[in-house]
C-alpha cells in the first residue's frame, strides 16, 4: 500500500477520483484519459466501497456493486497497460466506508485484489447520511446535529487508528451544507490528527469542499496548520466526479497549503 513522507507529493498526484462504477458521471477510461491530458503524473481511481454493518444505510445508489470489483479492477489494470508511460502512472484504488462493526472483514476480502491504495472515510453516522442533503440536517433538531458529529469524529478516530488506509478523506465533511460552527468540532480533529501522526499516516486537501455550500475545502486552513504542525503528509485531491474536475482548483490547495506551513519542492 501507497505511504507518504512530508510534506506530500504536492499538485502531480491526485489519488481520489470516483466513476460511474459508483456515483462519478465518466467512465473509467474518460478519468484516465483526462488526468494524462492535464499533466498529473500519478492519478488514482477510488471509487466507493462501502460494506455496511447494519441495515438501512442507502449506500445502494451511490456506491460500487459488490459484484463489480473483479471488473473495475480488470478494467484499471487494462488502462494502466495502455497509458502508463515516464511520465504518467494509473494506482488503484478504493474509498473505503469505515465501520467499527467490521472493518477487520472488510480489509481481509480486499487483500484478495491487487489494490495500490485505501482511503478511510466517514459518510454514514449511523443511518444518517453526511453528506447526502442540507435537509437532512435540517429535519433533525440541534442537539441531533451535534450527536451526529461526535459520532463521525469518532469514526474517524476509528479510521485513522488503521494503518491499511493510506490516507484519511475530506477531514471535517460534515460542514460541507454550511450548517454547522465547523470551529466547535477542532477539538475532535486534533484527536485524529494525533491517532495519524502516531501511526505514520496522512490525510488529503479535497478540493471538492470549494464548489459545496461551505466553500471551504476539507479540512479548513486552521486544520490544516494542526497537521503541518505535526508533520503530517497531506496529498491534494480533487475528490472528481468528472473527467472535467481531476485536477480542480489544485494551483489554489497548494497556495492554501503554503499559508499553513507546508513547503514542497
Amino acid at each position: 500500500m501507497m505511504k507518504f513522507t512530508f510534506p506530500g507529493p504536492g499538485t502531480a498526484y491526485s489519488l481520489h477520483n470516483h466513476s460511474n462504477f459508483s456515483d462519478g458521471a465518466s467512465s473509467l477510461e474518460e478519468m484516465c484519459r483526462a488526468a494524462k491530458a492535464a499533466g498529473l503524473q500519478v492519478f488514482g481511481m477510488s471509487d466507493h466501497w462501502v460494506v455496511p454493518a447494519y441495515e438501512g444505510t442507502g449506500t445502494e445508489s451511490w456506491r460500487m456493486a459488490h459484484d463489480r470489483l473483479a471488473e473495475y479492477v480488470k478494467t484499471l489494470q487494462k488502462l494502466k497497460a495502455g497509458l502508463d508511460d515516464e511520465n504518467f502512472t494509473i494506482k488503484i484504488g478504493l474509498e473505503v466506508d469505515f465501520f467499527f462493526e467490521n472493518m477487520d472483514e472488510i480489509f481481509a476480502d480486499l487483500k484478495s485484489y491487487p489494490l495500490d491504495y485505501l482511503i478511510g472515510s466517514v459518510h454514514c453516522c449511523g443511518t444518517f447520511p453526511v453528506d447526502h442533503s442540507a435537509e437532512d440536517w435540517l429535519a433533525i433538531p440541534p442537539e441531533e446535529r451535534d450527536e451526529m458529529c461526535e459520532m463521525y469524529w469518532k469514526k474517524m478516530e476509528g479510521a485513522a487508528a488503521r494503518k491499511e488506509f493510506a490516507f484519511l478523506g475530506h477531514l471535517d465533511l460534515p460542514k460541507k451544507f454550511a450548517l454547522l460552527d465547523n470551529r466547535r468540532y477542532f477539538k475532535h480533529a486534533e484527536r485524529v490528527l494525533d491517532i495519524v501522526q502516531k501511526n505514520g499516516g496522512a490525510i488529503e486537501l479535497n478540493t471538492s469542499g470549494w464548489f459545496k455550500p461551505c466553500t471551504d475545502p476539507y479540512p479548513t486552513l486552521d486544520i490544516l496548520k494542526l497537521a503541518c504542525a505535526r508533520n503530517i503528509p497531506v496529498v491534494i485531491n480533487a475528490d472528481a466526479h468528472h473527467a472535467d474536475h481531476v485536477n480542480r482548483n489544485f494551483k489554489e490547495a497548494e497556495k492554501l497549503l503554503t499559508e499553513a506551513g507546508y513547503q514542497f519542492n
